[in-house]
Protein backbone atom coordinates (compact mmCIF):
# COMPACT_ATOMS: atom_id res chain seq x y z
CA UNK A 1 0.00 0.00 0.00
CA UNK A 2 1.24 3.30 -1.15
CA UNK A 3 2.21 5.77 1.45
CA UNK A 4 -0.16 9.08 1.82
CA UNK A 5 0.12 12.19 3.69
CA UNK A 6 -2.72 10.98 5.73
CA UNK A 7 -0.99 7.68 6.65
CA UNK A 8 1.89 9.25 7.57
CA UNK A 9 0.26 11.80 9.28
CA UNK A 10 -1.27 9.06 11.60
CA UNK A 11 2.32 7.19 12.08
CA UNK A 12 3.60 10.77 13.49
CA UNK A 13 0.82 10.47 15.74
CA UNK A 14 2.58 7.63 17.26
CA UNK A 15 5.35 9.70 17.87
CA UNK A 16 5.33 11.24 21.71
CA UNK A 17 7.75 14.03 22.52
CA UNK A 18 11.08 13.44 24.54
CA UNK A 19 9.58 13.77 27.99
CA UNK A 20 5.87 14.32 27.02
CA UNK A 21 2.80 12.12 26.80
CA UNK A 22 1.97 14.07 23.94
CA UNK A 23 2.99 13.35 20.51
CA UNK A 24 4.09 15.48 18.01
CA UNK A 25 1.10 15.34 15.90
CA UNK A 26 -1.34 16.99 19.07
CA UNK A 27 1.37 19.58 20.03
CA UNK A 28 1.29 20.97 16.36
CA UNK A 29 4.84 20.42 15.81
CA UNK A 30 4.22 19.19 12.41
CA UNK A 31 4.71 22.20 9.73
CA UNK A 32 3.96 20.33 6.08
CA UNK A 33 4.54 16.26 4.90
CA UNK A 34 5.52 15.54 1.56
CA UNK A 35 5.08 12.05 0.02
CA UNK A 36 6.31 10.91 -3.24
CA UNK A 37 6.82 7.20 -4.34
CA UNK A 38 7.28 6.23 -0.34
CA UNK A 39 9.68 9.38 -0.09
CA UNK A 40 8.84 10.99 2.67
CA UNK A 41 9.32 15.41 3.79
CA UNK A 42 8.23 16.57 7.15
CA UNK A 43 8.86 19.61 8.46
CA UNK A 44 8.55 20.54 12.20
CA UNK A 45 8.75 23.53 13.73
CA UNK A 46 10.63 23.12 17.30
CA UNK A 47 11.62 25.81 19.82
CA UNK A 48 13.75 23.93 22.96
CA UNK A 49 16.79 24.53 24.98
CA UNK A 50 17.69 20.70 25.12
CA UNK A 51 20.22 19.73 22.90
CA UNK A 52 18.89 16.08 23.01
CA UNK A 53 15.50 16.43 21.37
CA UNK A 54 16.28 17.56 17.72
CA UNK A 55 18.21 13.74 17.19
CA UNK A 56 15.76 11.83 20.10
CA UNK A 57 12.38 13.40 17.36
CA UNK A 58 15.17 12.10 14.40
CA UNK A 59 15.67 8.77 15.22
CA UNK A 60 11.61 8.67 16.61
CA UNK A 61 10.36 9.34 13.64
CA UNK A 62 12.59 8.09 10.42
CA UNK A 63 11.90 4.18 12.63
CA UNK A 64 8.09 5.42 12.98
CA UNK A 65 7.99 5.91 9.42
CA UNK A 66 9.84 2.95 8.24
CA UNK A 67 7.95 1.07 10.00
CA UNK A 68 4.49 2.20 8.02
CA UNK A 69 6.91 1.34 4.68
CA UNK A 70 8.87 4.92 4.08
CA UNK A 71 11.91 3.55 1.75
CA UNK A 72 13.21 6.91 2.92
CA UNK A 73 12.85 10.05 5.09
CA UNK A 74 13.99 13.38 5.15
CA UNK A 75 13.25 15.37 8.08
CA UNK A 76 13.48 19.46 8.55
CA UNK A 77 13.63 21.08 11.69
CA UNK A 78 12.54 24.83 11.68
CA UNK A 79 12.70 27.20 14.34
CA UNK A 80 9.57 29.41 15.10
CA UNK A 81 9.81 33.11 13.63
CA UNK A 82 9.61 34.95 17.09
CA UNK A 83 8.38 38.66 16.76
CA UNK A 84 10.53 41.18 18.22
CA UNK A 85 9.04 41.92 21.84
CA UNK A 86 7.99 45.61 22.09
CA UNK A 87 9.40 46.90 25.47
CA UNK A 88 7.13 49.89 26.97
CA UNK A 89 10.00 51.83 27.53
CA UNK A 90 7.90 53.64 30.89
CA UNK A 91 7.33 50.15 32.23
CA UNK A 92 10.44 50.84 35.05
CA UNK A 93 9.24 54.36 36.03
CA UNK A 94 8.56 54.66 39.42
CA UNK A 95 9.11 57.02 42.64
CA UNK A 96 12.53 57.31 43.35
CA UNK A 97 12.85 56.31 47.13
CA UNK A 98 13.97 58.59 49.44
CA UNK A 99 12.72 61.58 47.36
CA UNK A 100 8.90 62.74 47.92
CA UNK A 101 9.10 64.93 45.42
CA UNK A 102 11.40 65.76 41.95
CA UNK A 103 11.46 68.98 40.04
CA UNK A 104 13.38 69.56 37.18
CA UNK A 105 15.19 72.88 35.60
CA UNK A 106 15.25 72.63 32.19
CA UNK A 107 16.20 75.16 29.10
CA UNK A 108 15.39 75.18 25.44
CA UNK A 109 19.33 76.51 25.12
CA UNK A 110 22.55 77.01 26.37
CA UNK A 111 23.21 80.42 28.08
CA UNK A 112 20.55 80.85 29.92
CA UNK A 113 21.76 80.71 33.50
CA UNK A 114 20.27 77.70 34.52
CA UNK A 115 22.66 75.78 36.21
CA UNK A 116 22.70 78.80 38.46
CA UNK A 117 18.76 79.16 38.89
CA UNK A 118 18.62 75.57 39.51
CA UNK A 119 21.54 75.62 42.46
CA UNK A 120 19.79 78.78 43.83
CA UNK A 121 16.14 77.13 43.55
CA UNK A 122 17.65 74.38 45.60
CA UNK A 123 19.39 76.71 48.33
CA UNK A 124 16.02 78.61 48.54
CA UNK A 125 13.88 75.96 49.18
CA UNK A 126 16.76 74.62 51.70
CA UNK A 127 16.41 77.81 53.49
CA UNK A 128 12.14 76.82 53.31
CA UNK A 129 12.59 74.23 55.98
CA UNK A 130 13.31 71.36 53.15
CA UNK A 131 15.58 68.58 53.13
CA UNK A 132 16.95 68.93 49.80
CA UNK A 133 19.25 66.93 47.09
CA UNK A 134 20.85 68.52 43.78
CA UNK A 135 21.58 66.19 40.77
CA UNK A 136 23.62 68.02 37.93
CA UNK A 137 22.66 65.75 35.13
CA UNK A 138 23.70 68.03 32.38
CA UNK A 139 25.94 65.27 30.85
CA UNK A 140 27.33 68.29 28.18
CA UNK A 141 28.47 70.75 30.73
CA UNK A 142 27.99 70.24 34.15
CA UNK A 143 27.95 73.50 35.50
CA UNK A 144 27.58 72.45 39.89
CA UNK A 145 30.72 71.28 40.65
CA UNK A 146 32.12 75.39 40.40
CA UNK A 147 28.78 76.81 41.71
CA UNK A 148 29.01 74.83 45.11
CA UNK A 149 32.72 74.54 45.45
CA UNK A 150 32.53 70.90 44.92
CA UNK A 151 35.53 71.09 42.12
CA UNK A 152 37.54 68.45 43.92
CA UNK A 153 34.08 66.07 43.87
CA UNK A 154 35.92 63.85 41.36
CA UNK A 155 38.95 63.12 43.94
CA UNK A 156 36.15 62.79 46.86
CA UNK A 157 33.16 60.80 45.12
CA UNK A 158 32.74 57.25 46.05
CA UNK A 159 30.20 54.16 46.15
CA UNK A 160 28.60 52.03 48.47
CA UNK A 161 29.71 47.99 48.69
CA UNK A 162 26.72 47.76 46.77
CA UNK A 163 27.86 50.22 43.51
CA UNK A 164 25.32 52.85 44.72
CA UNK A 165 26.78 56.36 44.66
CA UNK A 166 27.48 58.21 47.79
CA UNK A 167 25.96 62.35 47.28
CA UNK A 168 28.67 64.75 48.15
CA UNK A 169 27.73 68.00 50.66
CA UNK A 170 27.57 71.66 49.59
CA UNK A 171 26.39 74.10 52.14
CA UNK A 172 23.59 71.40 53.35
CA UNK A 173 22.35 70.36 49.97
CA UNK A 174 23.24 66.90 49.00
CA UNK A 175 24.73 66.45 45.81
CA UNK A 176 25.34 64.10 42.40
CA UNK A 177 27.06 65.76 39.52
CA UNK A 178 28.64 64.34 36.59
CA UNK A 179 30.94 66.53 36.75
CA UNK A 180 32.15 64.21 39.24
CA UNK A 181 32.99 61.24 36.96
CA UNK A 182 33.82 63.42 33.91
CA UNK A 183 36.51 65.18 35.65
CA UNK A 184 36.99 69.32 35.53
CA UNK A 185 38.25 68.81 31.41
CA UNK A 186 36.80 65.65 30.11
CA UNK A 187 34.70 66.38 27.39
CA UNK A 188 31.37 64.44 26.96
CA UNK A 189 30.85 62.42 24.25
CA UNK A 190 27.76 60.28 24.70
CA UNK A 191 25.77 58.14 22.27
CA UNK A 192 22.06 57.62 22.80
CA UNK A 193 21.95 54.51 24.35
CA UNK A 194 25.04 55.33 26.77
CA UNK A 195 22.86 58.31 28.00
CA UNK A 196 19.63 56.56 29.21
CA UNK A 197 21.90 54.03 30.87
CA UNK A 198 24.01 57.02 33.02
CA UNK A 199 21.15 58.57 33.61
CA UNK A 200 19.16 55.75 35.24
CA UNK A 201 22.37 55.12 37.31
CA UNK A 202 22.09 58.66 37.86
CA UNK A 203 18.75 59.10 39.45
CA UNK A 204 18.27 55.09 40.58
CA UNK A 205 21.78 54.04 41.70
CA UNK A 206 22.30 56.90 44.23
CA UNK A 207 22.52 56.47 47.68
CA UNK A 208 20.14 59.81 48.64
CA UNK A 209 19.09 60.44 52.12
CA UNK A 210 15.66 61.09 52.74
CA UNK A 211 14.55 64.30 50.84
CA UNK A 212 11.69 66.76 50.59
CA UNK A 213 12.96 67.45 46.91
CA UNK A 214 15.20 66.22 44.84
CA UNK A 215 16.60 69.50 41.98
CA UNK A 216 17.94 67.89 38.91
CA UNK A 217 19.39 70.15 36.40
CA UNK A 218 19.33 68.79 32.77
CA UNK A 219 21.56 69.86 29.87
CA UNK A 220 19.98 72.46 27.74
CA UNK A 221 17.68 71.61 24.94
CA UNK A 222 15.76 68.44 24.26
CA UNK A 223 17.75 65.45 24.14
CA UNK A 224 17.79 62.21 25.52
CA UNK A 225 18.48 63.33 28.98
CA UNK A 226 15.20 64.14 29.74
CA UNK A 227 13.54 61.30 27.82
CA UNK A 228 15.27 59.25 30.13
CA UNK A 229 14.95 60.77 33.28
CA UNK A 230 11.18 60.68 32.81
CA UNK A 231 11.14 56.92 31.85
CA UNK A 232 12.98 55.90 34.63
CA UNK A 233 11.36 58.08 38.20
CA UNK A 234 8.67 60.14 38.41
CA UNK A 235 9.10 63.72 37.93
CA UNK A 236 6.30 65.97 39.51
CA UNK A 237 7.36 69.76 37.87
CA UNK A 238 9.55 71.24 35.66
CA UNK A 239 10.58 74.51 35.36
CA UNK A 240 11.77 76.06 32.31
CA UNK A 241 14.88 79.19 32.91
CA UNK A 242 14.68 81.51 29.65
CA UNK A 243 15.80 84.90 28.87
CA UNK A 244 13.79 88.37 27.73
CA UNK A 245 15.53 87.51 24.37
CA UNK A 246 12.91 86.10 21.99
CA UNK A 247 15.44 83.85 19.80
CA UNK A 248 15.71 82.27 24.14
CA UNK A 249 11.94 82.42 24.67
CA UNK A 250 11.51 81.06 21.36
CA UNK A 251 13.68 77.59 22.37
CA UNK A 252 12.33 78.05 25.87
CA UNK A 253 9.09 77.12 24.17
CA UNK A 254 10.18 73.92 23.07
CA UNK A 255 11.37 72.71 25.94
CA UNK A 256 7.88 73.20 27.34
CA UNK A 257 5.94 71.12 24.41
CA UNK A 258 8.59 69.02 25.27
CA UNK A 259 7.95 68.37 29.27
CA UNK A 260 4.00 68.20 27.79
CA UNK A 261 5.03 65.48 25.80
CA UNK A 262 6.56 63.03 28.98
CA UNK A 263 3.41 64.42 30.61
CA UNK A 264 5.88 66.44 33.03
CA UNK A 265 3.52 69.11 34.65
CA UNK A 266 5.06 72.48 34.20
CA UNK A 267 5.22 74.86 37.41
CA UNK A 268 6.39 77.65 35.16
CA UNK A 269 8.95 79.92 33.24
CA UNK A 270 11.65 81.50 34.93
CA UNK A 271 13.16 85.03 33.26
CA UNK A 272 16.76 85.11 34.09
CA UNK A 273 18.98 88.40 33.41
CA UNK A 274 15.64 90.29 33.04
CA UNK A 275 17.15 93.65 33.74
CA UNK A 276 20.57 95.41 35.52
CA UNK A 277 20.38 97.91 37.60
CA UNK A 278 23.24 100.53 38.01
CA UNK A 279 24.60 102.30 40.83
CA UNK A 280 22.26 105.24 40.14
CA UNK A 281 19.42 102.89 40.36
CA UNK A 282 18.43 103.41 36.56
CA UNK A 283 17.31 100.05 35.33
CA UNK A 284 17.68 98.89 32.11
CA UNK A 285 17.30 95.95 29.93
CA UNK A 286 20.56 94.31 28.17
CA UNK A 287 19.09 91.40 26.64
CA UNK A 288 15.86 92.69 25.88
CA UNK A 289 12.21 92.67 27.85
CA UNK A 290 9.02 90.55 27.88
CA UNK A 291 10.31 87.60 26.78
CA UNK A 292 9.06 85.26 29.91
CA UNK A 293 6.45 87.07 29.95
CA UNK A 294 5.03 86.24 26.54
CA UNK A 295 6.46 82.79 26.68
CA UNK A 296 4.07 82.72 29.32
CA UNK A 297 0.87 84.00 27.80
CA UNK A 298 1.88 81.89 24.26
CA UNK A 299 2.30 78.70 26.42
CA UNK A 300 -0.28 79.20 29.13
CA UNK A 301 2.55 78.67 32.14
CA UNK A 302 2.79 80.90 34.83
CA UNK A 303 5.84 83.46 34.75
CA UNK A 304 7.42 82.71 37.91
CA UNK A 305 9.73 84.84 38.68
CA UNK A 306 11.93 87.34 36.75
CA UNK A 307 15.42 87.55 38.27
CA UNK A 308 18.01 90.28 37.62
CA UNK A 309 21.28 90.11 36.05
CA UNK A 310 23.83 91.14 38.17
CA UNK A 311 27.81 90.86 38.03
CA UNK A 312 27.96 89.68 41.56
CA UNK A 313 26.42 86.40 40.29
CA UNK A 314 29.21 85.58 37.86
CA UNK A 315 31.27 86.41 40.69
CA UNK A 316 29.21 84.21 43.18
CA UNK A 317 29.03 81.18 41.38
CA UNK A 318 32.87 81.08 40.24
CA UNK A 319 33.83 81.37 44.19
CA UNK A 320 31.44 78.36 44.91
CA UNK A 321 29.04 80.48 47.28
CA UNK A 322 26.05 80.89 45.14
CA UNK A 323 23.86 84.43 45.60
CA UNK A 324 21.51 82.64 47.83
CA UNK A 325 23.85 82.43 50.56
CA UNK A 326 26.47 85.24 49.93
CA UNK A 327 23.96 87.98 49.51
CA UNK A 328 20.57 87.08 51.18
CA UNK A 329 19.15 90.10 51.18
CA UNK A 330 20.22 90.85 47.24
CA UNK A 331 17.26 91.27 44.38
CA UNK A 332 18.42 87.88 43.29
CA UNK A 333 17.51 86.10 46.60
CA UNK A 334 14.35 88.18 47.13
CA UNK A 335 12.95 87.32 44.11
CA UNK A 336 14.28 83.74 44.13
CA UNK A 337 12.62 83.04 47.64
CA UNK A 338 9.39 83.87 46.10
CA UNK A 339 10.09 81.15 42.70
CA UNK A 340 10.68 78.39 45.80
CA UNK A 341 7.46 79.34 47.46
CA UNK A 342 5.68 78.61 44.65
CA UNK A 343 7.14 75.78 43.86
CA UNK A 344 6.71 74.27 47.13
CA UNK A 345 3.33 74.86 46.97
CA UNK A 346 2.77 73.35 43.88
CA UNK A 347 4.31 70.45 44.64
CA UNK A 348 2.47 70.46 47.97
CA UNK A 349 5.81 70.37 50.19
CA UNK A 350 3.72 71.15 53.89
CA UNK A 351 4.98 71.04 57.16
CA UNK A 352 4.99 67.33 57.36
CA UNK A 353 8.68 67.85 55.23
CA UNK A 354 11.34 65.58 56.28
CA UNK A 355 13.72 68.98 56.81
CA UNK A 356 10.99 70.56 58.97
CA UNK A 357 10.70 67.09 61.08
CA UNK A 358 14.58 67.15 61.62
CA UNK A 359 14.88 70.72 62.47
CA UNK A 360 11.93 70.67 65.22
CA UNK A 361 13.74 67.13 66.79
CA UNK A 362 16.50 69.06 67.52
CA UNK A 363 14.85 71.79 68.86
Amino acid sequence: MMLTEALVREALADVPYPGLRSDIVKLGLVRSIAVHNDRVHVSLTLSTEREDVPGLLRDAITARLAQAGAVRTEIQLLTPERKPVERDPWARQGRLPGARRIVAVGAGKGGVGKSTVAVNLALALQESGLKVGLLDADIYGPSVPVLLGLEDGAARARMTDDKQIVPLEAHGLSVVSFGFFLGAESPAVWRGPMVGKAVTQFSRGVAWPDLDVLVVDLPPGTGDVPLSLAQSVVVDGAVVVTTPQRLASLEAAKAIEMFRTLEVPLIGVVENMSHATCACGRRSHPFGRGGGEALGRTSNVSLLGQLPFEEEVVSDGDGGVPSMLRAPRSELAVAMRAIAATVREVLQLDGSAVGAAAAGGCG
